[in-house]
This record gives C-alpha cells, structure tokens and sequence, in this order.
C-alpha cells in the first residue's frame, strides 16, 4: 500500500478515537439522570489510548527502516504494552457497565471479565519468559491480546451498552436506540480489531476506522441528550426558583394580612365583652350565641398569631420547645387541608426539644403537607413521637400513592419534584433536610410505589444545635 494511503489511514483511525474521547470528556454530566454518566470516563480513557496507540503505530510503520537495531526489542515492548493498555480501557469501562445493574446477568458479565483477565495475565507469562525475544513471539502475543482482551472487551462492552441502551428504550428514553447503535458498533469494531489481523488484507485498517465512526456518531448523538437534558434542568431550576420567589412573596403578603386582621378581631373581642355585660343574665340563649361568637373570632386570632409567628425571620436563639405544640401549631396552619383527612396523633405532652419553634413547625408543614398531596381525600394520616433520654423520635406516615426507587433516590434533591409547575417547587425536603442538620437530626424515607410513604426523624441530642 502506497506509503500516502497508509498514512492517511491511520492518521484518520486515530483521529477518530480522539474524537470519541472528546466527545466524552467535553460534556457535562453534572445534572445527568442517566446512571451511565460516572462511568464514561473509562471509554474515553480507552479512547485517548488507543489513539495513541495507532498514531505510535503509523511512525513505526513509516519509520520502521530507520530503527537501530538495538532499540528493536524495546520498541516491540512498547507495542504490546501501549495495546494491552489500550483495551484495558474497554474491558475496565465493561466491568463498570456490567456494575450499574444488579441483575444476575450483570454480574456474571463482571465473572466473564474477571476470568478473561486471569486468562490473559497468565498466557502473558506463557509467552514472555524473558526481555529479549524474537519478533515471532511478539507477533504471537500481540494476536493473543487482540483475539482475547481486544475482541473479549470489545464484545463485552458491547453487550453492555446495549443491554443498557434496552433499558433506555422500554423507558421511553430518547437516546436509548443510540445507545444499542453504540454497541452494534464496538462489536463490529471488536470483530475487525481483534478476530482479523491487521495484514488479512489492505483494507483491514479501513473497514476499523469506519467502525470507529459508527461509535463515534453514534455515541454523539446518545451524548447529546445530556446538553439537552442539562438545558431541561436549567429551564426547571428557573421556573421553580420563579415560584419559589413567588410563594416568599405570599408569605409576605399573608403576614401582612394577618397582622392586620389582628386589630378589627381584638376590636371584635372587646365589642362582644360590652355586650354581655349589658345583656340581662337571665338571656341564656344570648349569651351562648355570644360565646360562640367569641370562641370563632378566639381561634381565627390564634390562627392569625400563629401564621405570623411562621411568617416571621427566625433571627431568634434556641429554646425548650414542646413537640406536641410543634405538631399542633403545624396542623393549625393546616386546618384548612387537614380536615378532609383522618389525623391520628400519638404524641407524649413531655416531649420537649431545644430548637427553634418555627423552624421545627415548618418542618412539619412541609411532610404533613407532602403526607396530604400524596393521599386521597378522606385517607390516612399517621403522626408519632416517641423519645428516650439521648433522642426523640418522629415519623410521619401515610398509605398514598408511594415512590418508585428512583423517585425516592432523588427526593430531597433541590428543586426535584414529581409535581407539576405552579403546585410543588422541589424544596421542601431539602429544606427539611437543612433543619433536622440544625437540630442534631438525621431523615429516612421509606416509600413502595402504591403502597404509601414513612418519613422517619430522629433528633439524637437534646443539647445545644447549630444556628
């Protein structure tokens, strides 16, 4: 072959590996949903390598007349070395492919990787028994890494992309289909890099690098959902950062409102305490509307006090707190919501906890409120707490619709919420999370799809917290 031809070849061949490795490197996979984004870093160092791989190759074959003699053994080394490194990339990024499922196919994956290794290693010491060997056994090994750590990776990853890519696909994942493409072409690739030899025919070289594009188009077009995908969560973050902003502003609002109620019910109090003392005492009925009157305008005051005192900045220190008064301040906030659900409340009036009041009481607005969203009108709603001399204990059940594992797995990640615009911001468990961290206490969620959520609390010291 034309020594023009030859150059190009493997200048386009490593080229094209380079690119893949680019492809990989020069994405941003920081607010991927996808679990294949931590491990692509091994393609891409399989990638680079087995670039410069080929592009050391093509100075040999170039230069091959103007080696010394003396360096020919160390070059050989070379070889071999820089291509058993190379697919050591690929069989790494096929065991971690192998390692995103737990399923028993996977890890019998991971079984065929561990005993291709062993094989290679081995049959490695069958063949260098030495440092200066001749050229026909440098041919042999380099076939034997090309036929078992070349084709045996290669496959491998093949089928585990594509298994990964299948899964994609029955989730109505856009880049599934690219995904099983990249795998049909590290096999091909796999087939004409480690099962033909190099000098089968001229166009052995070709037909690779064509493989090559096919992984490298391929995969760009699966990478590519991850720009499309970090847009969706940037438009997401805005738009829930914009109700966030909107929600401080009706709590400003409904400050503002509650403080001004307060002045015409403490004028109503006053107006129906005249009243009673001009009624004759022996008009029962009047005094009983009365009463009544006063015990509605009684409780839209303390409902009126209690939204103010949760509107408020908390800029004020810590304090014995009782968690019985946490739990009924929450559902007082509430009561417009929790009267269409069956509230059953085991709560110890001993339990005291050093916090802040409001902080704790909008901890437990948010779960209960999350507790309501995900159960039906007229379902179940379970408080309990319960503590010992070092921590107390609190749990928030509900047998509503529940989360899938994957759901669950992101729950109290920022701005993650399975509610629709305007109805959840994605912040309540996050910040949940923010004020048991303040409060000594630690969160667990357990939830099965259908069958209802637990959140439990626990509060391990009593002492002082961090403001």
């Amino acid at each position: 072959m034309p020594t023009f031809i030859t150059f190009n070849i493997y200048l386009f061949y490593g080229l094209v590996f380079f690119s893949i490795g680019c492809v990989v490197v020069f994405r941003n996979f920081k607010y991927s949903q996808l679990s294949i984004s931590p491990i692509l870093w091994a393609l891409a160092l399989f990638s680079f390598a087995h670039a410069f791989y080929e592009w050391s190759e093509l100075y040999v074959i170039l230069f091959s007349d103007e080696i010394y003699p003396d360096y020919e053994i160390l070059i050989q080394w070379l070889r071999l070395i820089k291509l058993s490194l190379s697919y050591a990339g690929l069989m790494i990024f096929a065991w971690l492919l192998f390692g995103i499922s737990d399923r028993l196919g996977a890890k019998l994956g991971q079984l065929v990787i561990a005993v291709i290794v062993i094989i290679y290693t081995s049959g490695l010491f069958f063949f260098l028994r030495g440092y200066y060997l001749p050229a026909e056994t440098f041919a042999e090994a380099a076939l034997y890494t090309r036929w078992l750590l070349g084709f045996g990776s290669a496959s491998l990853a093949a089928i585990g992309i594509s298994l990964y890519g299948y899964q994609l696909q029955k989730a109505a994942h856009e880049c599934g289909h690219y995904f099983v493409a990249t795998g049909v072409g590290l096999l091909i690739y796999g087939v004409l890099s480690g099962l033909v030899p190099t000098d089968f025919h001229p166009s052995v070289p070709v037909f690779r690098t064509l493989a090559a594009g096919l992984i490298l188009f391929t995969l760009h077009k699966a990478l590519k959902f991850f720009d499309i995908e970090k847009e969706l969560a940037t438009e997401a973050k805005l738009k829930r950062a914009i109700e966030a902003d909107k929600y401080k502003a009706i709590g400003h609002l409904a400050m503002g409102i509650a403080h001004e109620i307060n002045n015409p019910l403490a004028s109503s109090h006053l107006a129906l305490d005249l009243l009673e003392r001009k009624l004759p005492a022996e008009n029962l009925a009047l005094v009983e509307y009365l009463d009544r009157a006063r015990l509605g305008i009684d409780r839209a005051s303390e409902i009126s006090k209690e939204l103010l005192t949760y509107a408020r900045p908390n800029d004020g220190k810590a304090e014995l707190v009782s968690v019985q008064q946490v739990i009924d301040g929450a559902i007082q906030l509430l009561a417009h919501k929790a009267k269409a659900y069956h509230l059953s409340i085991s709560c110890g009036s001993e339990l005291t906890l050093y916090g802040h009041k409001v902080k704790l009481e909008e901890l437990m607005i948010n779960l209960i409120n999350n507790a309501m969203d995900a159960t039906d009108y007229g379902g179940n709603i379970e408080i309990i707490a319960h503590g010992e001399t070092d921590y107390i204990y609190l749990s928030i059940r509900d047998w509503g619709e529940g989360m899938d594992s994957k759901t669950l797995e992101r729950a109290s990640e920022l701005f993650y919420s399975t509610k629709s615009i305007g109805q959840g911001t994605g912040l309540g468990l996050a910040i949940c999370e923010q004020i048991l961290s303040a409060h000594q206490g630690k969160m667990n969620i357990e939830s099965t799809l259908g069958e209802g959520t637990k959140v439990s609390m626990t509060f391990y010291n009593r002492g002082l917290i961090h403001d």
